[in-house]
């Protein structure tokens, strides 16, 4: 498997994009790996994870060719992770000459809702016929070509049922953690036996915990997440450790965070950053 991180920044990006605080003059100063467009990723040429505002620069940075995209895979509703406006130039006077491939959304019963209540930007119903919107129930299996897709439940919002997924092809399994606080105990428990190969995890407060809350973790979570995992026979020294999606609150440059990640056998996510598994 061929797994892009389009995006590895929290809502606000990194430079957050109307701060001047230390952290983000020096993201802005410094450029790099410091700059971090808001969280997606791009799987084996047909498959996101997440579809926020920052998909059109992704698409171009990458040359990604978005009509030929087959699954898309959404966590929750914000607006980071969810742009719905962007389905409307799908088709008719937007897109004159596009793949005829199906996009198949996978998402929560919110994303469908929201979807179908808008107003001004609407997709046609030319758009609306190669969309087809599905919701999966969590810890369940599906099975899509080559794909076994799990769909987990996840900590984030208190109105709002919140996904993460485990992604199955060639015999090998990623956990796609986006925005996320200390998973439930259902989760924990649907993955226990099942091996994970590259798991990536919310990191919104990094080292630091500035304003932390439970619809996110820090580093310090991360590691409690990976001891769990361990104990559950879900991952093992061949397991690869990834944190991701930083918001500026944590206050440190990539560097910082490689500094106090790395060392405890996790890898930092940054933009554009690549596996081949």
């Amino acid at each position: 498997m061929r797994i892009k991180v389009l995006g590895s920044g929290a809502s606000e990006g990194f430079p957050a994009i109307f701060c001047n605080c230390d952290s983000c003059k020096k993201a802005r100063e410094t450029g790099g790996k410091n700059i971090r467009t808001r969280s997606q990723f791009y799987v084996d040429g047909d498959m996101m994870i997440d579809f926020g505002d920052d998909t059109f620069c992704h698409s171009l940075n990458e040359k990604i060719i978005l009509s030929k995209m087959k699954y898309l895979l959404i966590t929750h509703s914000h607006i980071d992770h969810y742009n719905p406006t962007i389905f409307r130039y799908r088709g008719g006077f937007y897109a004159t000459v596009i793949d005829e491939n199906i996009l198949n959304v996978y998402s929560t019963p919110a994303i469908k809702e929201i979807y179908d209540q808008m107003g001004r930007g609407k997709p046609s119903d030319e758009v609306k016929n190669k969309i087809e919107f599905n919701t999966p129930t969590e810890f369940v299996p599906l099975y899509k070509d080559n794909y076994k897709i799990h769909t987990l439940l996840a900590r984030h919002m208190k109105n709002e049922k919140c996904y993460i997924y485990v992604v199955e092809k060639g015999g090998k399994r990623i956990l796609f953690g986006n925005d996320s606080g200390y998973y439930p105990d259902e989760t924990f428990e649907y993955l226990k036996g099942m091996h994970l190969d590259l798991v990536f995890l919310d990191c919104t407060y990094g080292l630091t915990s500035n304003g932390k809350d439970n619809s996110h973790m820090d580093f310090s979570e991360n590691l409690k997440v990976k001891e769990r995992f361990y104990k559950n026979g879900t991952s093992d020294d061949n397991t690869v450790f990834v944190s991701h999606h930083f918001a500026h609150v944590c206050n440190s440059t990539h560097e910082e965070l490689c500094k106090g990640i790395e060392k405890n056998g996790f890898m930092v996510s940054f933009d554009g950053m690549l596996f081949e598994i």
